[in-house]
């Protein structure tokens, strides 16, 4: 479509914009409009989600809607104000308020300046800024208010003199946006104009970044010899022809709205994606929309997770916040360790994908012996196959219920040659508990618990007891109110003897301890508790009854020391509560069940959250004292 055209077809556009953009400024509209267009300004899908492969590429289609004004424009006004231009004049000075209001309800941002240009030689200086670059509407149309129609007298007037001004800093442009000139007139230039050729003029406009909209009043000669339109194609503008004088205000913003814009992309991609576009830039004008067809591929060897790219669409460019988020989820093949009791008959490994995939996934499987034998499990190997969109399978290993007595052991099962999803995980380890004893000791111990917050604990399994130890020289942990801070943390765990396959005897047992060298409680601004070294023993072990081998428990603590808000407070080795304004603190205490101990050296109890310092755990399963 030729820039007349255009301008025909966006006269009809202006007037519904114009009505927009008068009830927008009287606030009649609860949200302001776009100049022109069908979508906002911006990328279309702003967010795009695929689930991909290793090796794997998806094809995107998109749209960039560009805005129906260029990005952040600065606008110069440069009128003709010779005495032929008088009803060309009077027509835009009556509806720039319009024409600024269309602009800035587009892109608020805008800024304006005016400026105007008569013969050198007949009217010195020939060219006059009326207003600086300035985004004060009232500003500008005083500064378009103040041309007057007046002098000329021969046919050449100076245009190319203005133009090469406002290129070389008679306006000062901002960084980073789009820098506009819109002159209209009747008749030619001089050229040379005040010593400035239009190959000059062009250099400088094409130096300034500076497009030139031009717009030739009537049957005028603004282009006689192609002079202007050669300035406004090489600057990237438009040329407006034969516009009647009372339309020059709607062929303004018609150049305005019609000059083009460049879209293209810049792109951060996460290793280990790559992304291209197709094409490379679009061209369009302003207000159009620019498509495009991304290709996103994803590297061979790619572990599964997630991975992002982010592609920021420029306009000239110059970022606007066009920003697409492209997310690329790998499927991850998992298989997981598991115990199983003798007994159970089969041994079921889960295997899952992280996230539910679009293709079938397969991967292969192969058992492979530990310290369990041939004697112990049914050995085999297979393939998996996950439909699209599961997520769960299992692979399921016959177990051998024998009746030898011996400790737990293990076998393993690995998986390869995965197609469609990467190998996150590929080896589990299931653990067989004989049963073919009469149980197992049980142990734990634990430093510091604040509401499940956990520092130093020993043998987190608890059942069956380990040997095992933790440590930490300080921490400090916070659950709402409470703040506890403790120095030298440490737990330990132990089994003896540590291959419980020999026969029980007396003195075998489990003992676990938890010690700290120094704790400090706050609860808010109420209480402060300070203790010395706290050091908390629980054992089970074996010993003769009249029914035969049995374990018999025990447990201890000490607190070498305690203050409370400042005020040292006299305990012993036995167990003691003490009230507190934010609830108790319970001391020294043991509890015996038919199955173990657990001694506490120090439980705060309080409204909002328990605090426990120095547990010992030590007890059994069935009886391990007895074969």
């Amino acid at each position: 479509m030729s820039h007349q055209n255009r301008w025909r077809t966006l006269h009809r556009r202006r007037a519904g914009l114009v009505a927009l953009a008068v009830l927008a400024a009287a606030g009649l509209l609860s949200q302001p409009v776009p100049a022109y267009a069908a979508a906002d300004p911006g990328v279309e899908p702003s967010a795009v989600t695929r689930t991909l492969p290793p090796g794997g590429t998806a094809t995107i289609s998109k749209v960039v809607h560009t805005p129906a004004v260029p990005p952040n424009p600065d606008i110069v006004f440069l009128a003709d104000t010779t005495g032929s231009m008088g009803s060309a004049i009077n027509n835009v000075k009556t509806n720039a308020g319009d024409i600024l209001t269309a602009v800035s309800t587009a892109q608020p941002s805008a800024h304006f300046a005016v400026a105007e240009y008569r013969d050198v030689a007949v009217d010195p200086p020939g060219f006059t800024v009326d207003q600086a670059l300035t985004g004060d509407q009232t500003a500008v149309q005083a500064g378009i208010g103040a041309w007057t129609a007046g002098g000329g007298g021969d046919i050449a007037e100076d245009g190319l003199n203005a133009l090469y001004q406002l290129a070389t800093g008679a306006v000062t442009f901002r960084d980073g946006g789009t820098r506009i000139v819109v002159i209209f007139g009747d008749a030619v230039s001089h050229d040379p104009s005040n010593g400035h050729t239009r190959a000059q003029v062009i250099a400088a406009l094409q130096a300034a970044g500076v497009r030139v909209v031009a717009v030739n009043v009537g049957a005028g000669g603004l282009n006689n010899g192609g002079q202007i339109e050669a300035v406004t194609t090489a600057t990237g503008g438009v040329f407006l022809n034969n516009v009647p004088a009372d339309e020059v205000a709607d062929a303004i913003l018609a150049g305005i709205q019609a000059i083009e814009v460049t879209v293209t992309h810049e792109v951060e991609c996460d290793e280990p994606l790559s992304l291209s576009l197709t094409p490379a830039r679009r061209t369009v004008t302003s207000g159009d929309d620019a498509p495009f067809s991304e290709t996103v591929n994803v590297d061979g060897d790619a572990a599964g997770g997630s991975y992002q790219c982010e592609v920021d669409f420029l306009i000239d460019g110059v970022s606007h916040g066009y920003v697409q988020t492209l997310t690329v989820h790998v499927p991850g093949i998992s298989v997981y360790d598991l115990s199983v009791n003798e007994g159970a008959g089969t041994a079921s490994f889960t295997v899952t994908l992280s996230v539910p995939a679009p293709h079938p996934v397969s991967v292969s499987y192969a058992t492979a012996t530990g310290t369990a034998g041939a004697a112990d499990f049914t050995g085999g190997a297979g393939l998996i196959t996950f439909a699209p969109n599961e997520t769960l399978k299992s692979i399921t290993v016959p177990i051998v219920d024998d009746t030898v007595n011996e400790p737990s052991e293990t076998f393993k099962v690995g998986l390869s040659s995965p197609s469609g999803a990467a190998l996150t995980d590929g080896s589990a380890e299931a653990t067989i508990i004989d049963n073919d004893r009469d149980g197992v000791f049980t142990c734990q111990a634990t430093a510091l618990d604040l509401a499940g917050q956990v520092t130093s604990r020993a043998n987190p399994p608890h059942d069956p007891c380990a040997d095992d130890s933790k440590a930490m020289p300080n921490n400090t942990l916070n659950a709402g109110l409470v703040t506890v801070t403790a120095t030298g943390l440490s737990a330990g765990t132990d089994l003896t003897p540590d291959n419980q396959n020999s026969a029980p005897a007396v003195g075998d047992k489990a003992v676990s301890t938890a010690q700290l060298d120094s704790t400090k409680i706050t609860v808010g601004g109420l209480v402060t508790i300070e203790l010395g070294v706290i050091n908390s023993t629980a054992s089970a072990t074996c010993a003769t009854g009249p029914g035969g081998l049995s374990p018999q428990y025990a447990g201890s603590s000490i607190i070498s020391s305690l203050k409370i808000n400042g005020a040292t407070v006299t305990i012993g080795s036995g167990p003691t509560t003490i009230p507190l304004v934010v609830g108790s603190l319970k001391l020294n205490s043991t509890t015996t069940t038919a199955t173990g101990v657990v001694q506490r050296a120090v439980v705060l109890d309080t409204l909002l959250t328990d605090v426990v310092i120095g547990e010992a755990k030590a007890g059994n399963s069935a009886n391990p004292c007895r074969a």
